[in-house]
């Protein structure tokens, strides 16, 4: 990274006000991409130097940078560091920028997408369960009884819950979108947690799909889903609205 890079970052990178949400410095970070500081093909700087910067702890840079990655728009390398990818496809670009910009005014519109997309796959694996798909359910709620307290370990096992769904429908173009309507859920659908009943309330919406899935009764099953969704998007607006 050249010396002016460096300062012009230097200057755009500060403390947060809110250093415990990851999702305040990933808005950093885009920030410098968007305004071009950070092109593509540029090494960003490492966990430790952002760290620093930020003025938070690495794990809470390290997890910044992994949304990124997951959304597509860094690349980790290892032993080498994290780059900013080209953008490679629209999809890839409108994920970026709702992920960006989602607030109270259009989350109406990102929980019907999720609806139509999601309320179908449900509908679709329930009409072609297989015991392993089941297991896979069954596990990732354990999983998420098991980590009420670590939200990390909580987000990680209700994206394999909905990604698991997405697969069953066994349509590509289905699992690569609900693969990165779970990728802007990884940023803003943790905001929810501080709300005391949210794990809970979660696991109770999940183990219904789950139930009317292994049950093979797809109308029970879309619904459930849908009633999730629906429940989860006015978590999220209590949060947005400052609630």
């Amino acid at each position: 990274m050249t010396d002016s890079k460096k300062t012009e970052t230097g200057n755009l990178i500060r403390p947060v006000s809110r250093a415990t949400l990851p999702q305040e410095i990933v808005k950093a970070l885009t920030d410098l991409i968007m305004k071009r500081v950070w092109k593509p093909g540029d090494i960003i700087p490492s966990e430790k130097e952002l760290a620093i910067r930020f003025q938070v702890g690495r794990s809470t840079v390290r997890e910044a940078v992994k949304s990124l990655v997951v959304i597509g728009v860094l690349d980790a390398r290892p032993g080498e560091g994290s780059f900013v990818r080209a953008t490679s496809s629209e999809l890839l670009s409108g994920a970026f920028h709702w992920g960006l910009l989602l607030g109270e005014r259009n989350l109406d519109d990102l929980v019907d997408v999720r609806v139509l997309v999601e309320v179908e796959c449900t509908r679709r694996a329930a009409e072609r369960r297989s015991p392993a798909m089941l297991d896979q359910l069954g596990e990732s709620i354990a999983d998420m009884e098991a980590h009420q307290t670590d939200h990390n370990a909580f987000m990680e096992s209700d994206t394999r819950f909905h990604l698991a769904i997405a697969q069953a429908a066994q349509n590509p173009i289905f699992e690569n979108i609900g693969g990165t309507i779970q990728s802007i859920g990884r940023i803003w659908y943790p905001k929810t947690y501080y709300i005391p009943e949210t794990k809970g309330l979660t696991i109770t919406e999940h183990r219904a799909i789950a139930e009317a899935i292994a049950a093979g009764d797809v109308q029970a099953a879309a619904d459930a889903m849908r009633a999730h969704l629906v429940s989860a998007g006015k978590r999220l607006r209590r949060i947005l609205s400052g609630e």
